[in-house]
Order: structure tokens, then sequence, then C-alpha cells
């Protein structure tokens, strides 16, 4: 049997937010329908654009694009500031009634949420159908409305919810894939950034379906693991699956903005092990361990991905944390500009028992347990800074 999985997302999320906060205290104007967008401040750093109307888009203000500019495009534009505890307060509402319909879902990003529909096609009955009442739902409950897109993988939903906004219900199933998926531009596929659309175009790769088509050895042998993932992406193969590990009253993360846009791994090398180090840190006090790590990286356009692991394992050891948010990052980065970079760790419990072999290195654990120990009396005793461990 073929899974079922819906991709819900927000439709233009920090504005709709904005536009209800507005509303509630009284604003007259539904911002949603003016030209207006969402700004960080002129005076620092973030004053751009993270989010515009429909309005606003029309007329060529758009996302990533300088305040200052969007002023020159509309003088009387309306803006707004991000707030991110109502905002936090919105997604919530959202995720509380979709963990009350389904046993299986996985938040995404504040915006965004996968449900697994598999199961509960016996329940709820045809998955299109019962999109479109939960489409419907979720505006009248919540006063924001939802893209809702349906596959048979995590990929294909998200690719189906990201064509035509807002409020709708698209479907990408595995036999559409030829038809709805391949004629779209490079730049459409998921997890493709601009550098790497670049390079693609420079061997005449324009769309998804070149892609799919194209030679996969030379792909991979060019890009690396980053072209199988884009190659397997491009043939609508994905087997992640959809798991429940994104919940904050659950979790440990850290996220930092970078002063600056980030191309240097080592950069970011540096913050995920400050990252685990405290994340460590509040997992020793609290005396639990974390089985799901998570990586978050924003982009300089502002995209923001997830990835994450289970690990064979529970930990609460730095080191550990660190080596797997490594290799997360890694694989999930497409060499674009970084902005923001978060670790956070789920998935608890109340101990770590080690499935040991002779043959792999979880014998290891043993004596990293033991100088974390001794790194952790240290740093008690003279100071939290006194002794760290190497970067790898």
């Amino acid at each position: 049997m073929e899974k079922i999985i819906f991709h819900i997302d927000v439709n233009s999320a920090f504005l709709s937010w904005s536009a209800l906060k507005l509303l509630e205290n009284g604003y007259k104007k539904d911002i949603r329908n003016e030209i207006s967008v969402v700004s960080g401040f002129q005076s620092k750093r973030n004053g751009i654009v993270v989010a515009s109307s429909i309005p606003a888009k029309k007329i060529g203000i758009k996302t990533t694009m300088k305040l200052t500019d969007a002023y020159k495009i509309y003088k009387d534009l309306i803006v707004t500031h991000p707030d991110k505890e109502y905002y936090k307060k919105c997604s919530n509402k959202m995720i509380n009634y979709l963990k009350q319909l389904f046993p299986i879902y996985e938040q995404f990003s504040i915006d965004e949420c996968f449900v697994d529909y598999t199961s509960m096609k016996k329940l709820y009955g045809d998955e299109i159908k019962f999109a479109y009442k939960l489409k419907d739902d979720i505006y009248n409950k919540f006063g924001f409305t939802v893209n809702i897109g349906i596959g048979n993988n995590k990929l294909l939903a998200k690719m189906a919810s990201d064509f035509e906004k807002p409020n709708k219900v698209h479907t990408l199933y595995k036999n559409e894939i030829k038809e709805k998926m391949w004629p779209l531009k490079i730049e459409d596929l998921f997890m493709a950034g601009k550098k790497t659309c670049l390079k693609l175009r420079s061997l005449s790769i324009n769309t998804i379906g070149d892609l799919a088509n194209y030679n996969e050895d030379v792909i991979v042998k060019i890009f690396k693991k980053q072209g199988k993932m884009l190659y397997d992406y491009a043939n609508g193969i994905d087997d992640s699956l959809v798991i429940n590990s994104y919940d904050d009253r659950k979790g440990i993360g850290y996220s930092k903005t970078l002063e600056e846009d980030i191309i240097d791994k080592s950069i970011i090398y540096k913050e995920l092990n400050n990252f685990s180090i405290k994340i460590s840190n509040e997992l020793k006090e609290r005396k639990i361990y974390s089985k799901t790590i998570v990586v978050t990286i924003r982009y300089s356009s502002f995209q923001t991905f997830n990835h994450q692991m289970k690990l064979v394992n529970s930990t609460n050891l730095s080191e550990e944390i660190f080596k797997y948010s490594k290799s997360l990052f890694n694989n999930l980065w497409n060499r674009e500009p970084i902005r923001l970079i978060g670790l956070r760790v789920t998935d608890f419990s109340s101990n770590n028992d080690i499935q040991l072999s002779l043959f792999d290195e979880n014998n290891k654990v043993i004596k990293d347990k033991e100088i974390d120990k001794l790194v952790d009396i240290i740093n008690k005793k003279f100071g939290n800074e006194t002794i760290k461990k190497g970067i790898k």
C-alpha cells in the first residue's frame, strides 16, 4: 500500500499572523488585502522584507528585498514588525489541533507540518476530500489559510503544497511526477539552491525533468552527495519518515542569527560545537538523554530547512551531539550563504542503554562518558571555560 502524506503550509505565515494580531488589537484593515510587508527594523541588519502581501507582490515587493527599496516602489507601504511569540502562539494552535486528528505528524518549521495520512484513510475517507475539509476547518477555527500538498512521500507532498497559492489543495502522486513536476524549472526543486541551479543550467539542465533524465553518475561526480540527493528528488525518490519529534515542550535547542551571511563551514562548526556543549550541560543537569538531533539552516534568502537524525543510542555527550550535528549539517547544506544556524535535541529518556558491539564505535561511548565527567568536574570547580574538547 502506497503511503499518503500531507504537507500543510500556512500561506504567507508571518504576514497572516501579523494581520490577525492587528485585527485583534482593533486595526481596521486586514493587511493581507493591502500593500503591506513584515520587515525587521531599518536601523538594524534585519531591515529586510520577510513577508509580503499578495497586492505587494503584484507591484514587485518581494521577500528578501531591503525595506528602503520597498518604500521606493510604494511610499505608503504598510509595515509591521515580526512578533515571534505571537507567531509561536498561532503555530501551536494549529499543531495542537493536528495532534488531535493525526497520531503521526512532524512539525517541519513554525509554519509547516507533515502528516502521515496512510492509516487514517480508513477513518477519515478519501484524502483529497478530507484535505479540503481540513483546510477550511483551519481557516474557520484560526483565521488563516493553508495550502495542503498530498503525495506518496514527504518530498512529493512538499512540492505539491508549493503549487498555486493561496488556500489550495494539490496532489503530486508518483504517477503524476512526469506531468506535474518534471516541466517545472530546476529552481523549483526542493533543496536546489541558486548557485547549484546556475551550475545545473550550464549543463543544459533547465527543468526538473532534465535532471531526472540526466546521467546519474555525471551528476554525482560533479555535485557529490548533494548531486545524489537532487537526482533522487527529481525522480520523486524520498524514503524519509514522518517522525513525531518536533515538540518545543520536549526539546532543548539553540539557534543564532549570524552577523553576516556565512559560507565558511568552520564558523558553522564552531557554533554547532558551542550549541552541543550547552545542550549537553542541560541534558546532564536534568539527568536525561536524547535520541533525536535536529539541525536548522536559514539561508540569506530566508528559506529555512531542518534535517534530523534518530540515534541508535540515546546520548547526552557533547562530543556525540556535535559529531551528529556536523553530519546533519553537511547533508543539509546546499552551499548557499547561511543567515541562521540552529541545533536542537528531542525524544528524551531517563537512560541510555548502549548496544555494544566488538565491531562498531559504540564501545567508545563508555570512555567518552568518563572523559565528559572529568571535564564537567574540572569546569564546575574552576569555571565553565577552564577546559574544552577540541573541534574535530
